[in-house]
């Protein structure tokens, strides 16, 4: 019989500030999706020990025209668009569960 140890993975994540109400927050990039020709990112703020929140914030992903490294991260106002957003990150996590098996 084998012995059984866990092992935590350290993921490098690429960090963005966001401009909020209440100030600077540093979040995490989980994932960019794509959908109806447009980009969305998938970040999640940082706690103190600069690790992933268990919350997901949603917004749509505008690249730098110049190709450069000023992307824009806008607000998504629109209910629907925001829920389909959500409905495609889903997907993306059922397909990371399925590729672990």
């Amino acid at each position: 019989m084998g012995k059984e140890t866990e092992v935590e993975l350290e993921l490098e994540v690429d960090v963005v500030t966001l401009m909020t109400d209440e100030g600077e927050i540093d979040c995490g990039i989980v994932t960019v999706l794509e959908l109806n020709d447009k980009e969305y990112i998938a970040v999640s703020p940082l706690d103190d020990e600069g690790e992933l929140t268990e919350e997901i914030w949603f917004y749509q992903f505008e690249r730098d025209p110049s190709g450069g490294d000023e992307h824009d991260i806008v607000f998504i106002e629109d209910e629907d668009e925001y829920d389909q957003v959500v409905d495609k990150f889903d997907e993306w996590l059922d397909t990371l569960e399925f590729e672990e098996e």
